[in-house]
């Protein structure tokens, strides 16, 4: 049993190569759209993905602001997207302000996951 971004394996559960159970994010993949959530299959309060974003901290805010501006065209091209809809990732292309919101969010939410496991780094 593994928990995985679907990336690396879809082409394994496309192939029947691998089973699949249930994805962990709060709604179904694009990529894989007759799995069940973890929320569908019974287990509630599951919405875990796997994100990547892209900081320019330290440059100039007008840098900052043209970096965000052209990668967010690119990820919105139908080229892109499409791509992107064969390896079964789903780019979001947030503003630099969502992204310091998800980063924030997410930095909460595993550091009470962590306190409430009383997980202790040896």
């Amino acid at each position: 049993m593994s928990f995985d971004t679907i990336t690396p394996v879809l082409q394994h559960i496309s192939s029947r190569q691998a089973a699949r159970a249930a994805v962990t994010t709060g709604k179904r993949s694009s990529a894989l759209p007759e799995v069940p959530t973890l929320a569908e299959a019974g287990l509630a309060g599951f919405d875990l993905g796997t994100w990547f974003g892209a900081r320019a901290g330290g440059h100039a805010q007008d840098v900052q602001a043209r970096l965000a501006t052209e990668m967010v065209k690119i990820i919105r091209s139908p080229e892109f997207k499409k791509r992107m809809d064969e390896i079964g990732a789903e780019p979001i292309g947030n503003t630099p302000e969502q992204m310091a919101r998800q980063i924030r969010d997410d930095s909460e939410k595993y550091a009470r996951l962590v306190k409430q496991a009383k997980v202790v780094i040896e």
